[in-house]
């Protein structure tokens, strides 16, 4: 099973869960039960200029990563002003809130794991009658983060050549950087920043978990369960546990996207290569 879709502004639209919570926030739902997923929420969020979100906690893991703007964070009492390219982690029952001390809105691609649950069941998210809205606060500092799970990463980090890219395992070329996985704390989910060079693909294969892809520049060719489909900046492509797929980049500059797994994968076989089992098969079947 997969899902494919596009993200664009009109899809923003304020969530029922923040009503009354705060000023100015809108979200767009990218990934979600009615996609067909059970473990992976994904959307992206927005600030506008001067809105506020009150503070919360949430029984499932959240994650962030910023795309655009700068806003304050309030997070475990901490205080952060965040700006393109910070990400974070937000642990389950955390509290945080947020402020855009700007006039330009602020957005972000956010990842919940646990999936939330959807509007009119339980609730998963609790506001807190006492906490406050940051009012400003600092440039994030990578070296005091005062505890919390917080970094940054944006496309002038990646390095020329081969540094850093993978020579093995199906993805040989391929810039991979781990943004959230367990090494960082996380316990539900990860989320990574991954590059494909002009030319640079893997072969089909599928997991044992859910993905979703959230394209932020270039061009790639993916083929999941069978059905082709060129995806572009915007575009958002989920793919279920067992979906076979494969990607291409068959343009001529690097394609990048964000790119999550819920929940966490395996210690052992995380891939399975269609065409590694396929030579396994005639070894063993002659």
């Amino acid at each position: 099973m997969h899902y494919v879709a596009a993200f664009t502004d009109r899809a923003l639209a304020p969530h029922p869960t923040y009503a009354g919570k705060g000023d100015g926030y809108k979200e767009a739902v990218l990934v979600d039960h009615t996609s067909g997923s059970v473990h992976t929420g994904l959307s992206i969020a927005e600030l506008g200029g001067g809105g506020t979100l009150s503070s919360h906690v949430h029984s499932y893991e959240e994650s962030f990563y910023l795309l655009s703007g700068q806003v304050v964070v309030s997070i475990n009492d901490q205080r952060y002003s965040l700006s393109a390219g910070d990400y974070g982690c937000i642990k389950v029952g955390t509290r945080h809130a947020w402020r855009n001390t700007g006039k330009d809105p602020v957005r972000w691609m956010q990842t919940a794991a646990p999936q939330p649950k959807p509007i009119g069941q339980e609730r998963d998210t609790f506001f807190d009658r006492a906490g406050s809205i940051p009012t400003d606060a600092a440039l994030l500092d990578l070296d005091d983060l005062k505890g919390n799970l917080l970094s940054h990463f944006d496309v002038g980090q990646i390095p020329s050549g081969d540094e850093g890219r993978v020579a093995s395992g199906g993805l040989k070329g391929v810039f991979l950087k781990w943004l959230i996985d367990e090494a960082f704390g996380a316990i539900h989910h990860r989320l990574l920043f991954i590059e494909y060079l002009p030319g640079v693909g893997i072969g089909a294969h599928d997991h044992a978990y859910e993905e979703a892809y959230f394209i932020l520049s270039g061009e790639v060719e993916a083929v999941l369960d069978g059905q082709r489909y060129l995806a572009k900046p915007g575009d958002v492509l989920w793919t279920s546990t067992g979906c076979v797929h494969s990607f291409t980049n068959i343009s001529d500059r690097p394609v990048r996207w964000l790119e999550t797994f819920c929940p966490q994968p395996p210690k052992e076989n995380v891939f399975r290569f269609m065409a590694e089992w396929e030579q396994k098969a005639k070894a063993l079947e002659g």
